[in-house]
């Protein structure tokens, strides 16, 4: 079967990797001393994980600086959509490149899935921890050797704001078995299934962990479950159906996708997924909390945010040529900086001022923005020299590899 690119998809990588670093400078550099908190865990503490509308829009209507500083802290704060981006689309590449291939043995297509993963994340952990600096932020600062072996093999959130690879790898674990009821059933009942299944679990563990503590020494922070891939599944199979629709009419899926009526949808499940993050969607009855909200709100943010980001890319291909090389560009390095964002979080409070008390809040706004951009430029170039030495020693590897095998022969 031939391989249709889809530059849509290429784009959409680039801006998820470029929002997730907003959100994370957001969260982690600048919200905090703009409250007068020292760090990010005071704020955390004090603030909670729910939604809040004064989270959202921390500041009167009452001057422009005001309304373009909320505005902005509304596109920072929503980077964390970027993940739901993210997972779609391994979903759909994972999906779509077994669907090109079908003959191939899953052996064969699993291994080389898992050397795209492992060997880059391999070589940041060694470099990190060579480094003093950043050896003191693995692991959030809780660095501990048991924890830091066992990272080698789970990944287990030893490089911060890396757990998306926790579930990302359970998945390409059980890939065969999900491809399998793929495609046995409907594209519908598949979807169906793999929502039920996922907000029930979702419900579960949060419903037994925010209120019994069950899951507490196993799972951490259980304001977010994502680490386990179940809570995650109808956003990875919600990707591997586009894929299907796609590899038999890649058509078909863009006029579904850009259909007024599907866009109409997209940003109703929005606002509903939105919704769900707030208190009142997480009631508590009698002492215990009911996370109905939580238990379902990541999957409609899945599908509205990835219809309405895809409808925008559609309109910068055609209106802006230079954001779409950029984009495009940074797609090819997105999984090298996720990595190594931490890196550039930790650059720049050490040399540059984030917040100047009593400004005027326009001029936060735009060294808010000018501070995004350079940590960005930051990311940038530590992802490039990430790649360039995993591919430097890959190809030193099966080359010597190479070698070995001919004198055996």
């Amino acid at each position: 079967m031939k391989y249709n690119r889809f530059q849509e998809l290429d784009m959409m990588r680039g801006f998820a990797a470029c929002w997730v670093v907003a959100v994370h400078f957001w969260y982690f550099n600048f919200l905090p001393p703009f409250f007068g908190y020292s760090n990010f865990l005071e704020y955390a503490k004090v603030v909670g994980p729910a939604s809040t509308i004064a989270k959202f829009f921390p500041l009167p209507f009452n001057s422009a600086g005001n309304i373009v500083f909320d505005v902005l802290n509304v596109f920072f704060l929503l980077g964390y959509q970027g993940v739901h981006i993210f997972f779609i689309l391994s979903g759909f590449g994972l999906a779509y490149s077994r669907i090109l291939k079908p003959d191939e043995s899953w052996s064969i297509f699993m291994r080389k899935k898992f050397f795209r993963l492992y060997p880059t994340y391999w070589i940041l952990l060694a470099v990190s921890v060579i480094i003093p600096r950043l050896r003191a932020d693995l692991f959030y600062g809780y660095f501990d050797w048991w924890s830091f072996w066992r990272s080698w093999i789970i990944l287990d959130k030893a490089i911060p704001f890396s757990w998306f690879m926790f579930p990302l790898i359970q998945f390409y674990l059980c890939f065969f078995l999900l491809f399998k009821y793929f495609k046995e059933n409907s594209i519908r009942q598949f979807l169906f299934t793999c929502f039920v299944i996922k907000v029930i679990y979702t419900f579960l563990v949060l419903i037994l962990g925010f209120n019994f503590k069950v899951f507490s020494p196993i799972l951490g922070d259980l304001s977010y479950p994502g680490y386990l891939a179940i809570s995650r599944l109808f956003e990875f199979c919600l990707g591997m159906a586009m894929a299907k629709v796609y590899a038999s009419n890649p058509s078909l899926l863009i006029n579904y996708l850009t259909k007024p009526v599907t866009i109409a949808i997209a940003i109703i499940f929005e606002i509903l997924g939105i919704m769900g993050s707030f208190e009142f969607s997480n009631p508590k009855f009698l002492g215990i909390y009911f996370p109905f909200g939580l238990c379902f709100y990541d999957a409609l943010l899945g599908l509205g945010i990835f219809v309405i980001v895809f409808n925008i890319c559609r309109i910068l291909i055609k209106s802006s040529d230079l954001t779409t090389r950029f984009l495009t560009w940074i797609s090819k390095i997105s999984y090298e900086l996720y990595l190594t964002q931490f890196i550039g979080l930790i650059v720049i409070p050490k040399f540059f001022t984030v917040v100047v008390r009593g400004e005027p809040s326009l001029l936060t706004a735009s060294r808010a923005i000018l501070l995004y951009i350079l940590i960005l430029q930051i990311c940038i170039v530590n992802a490039c020299l990430l790649q360039q030495l995993t591919n430097s020693i890959a190809s030193r590897f099966r080359l010597a590899m190479g070698s070995f095998t001919s004198e055996i022969k």
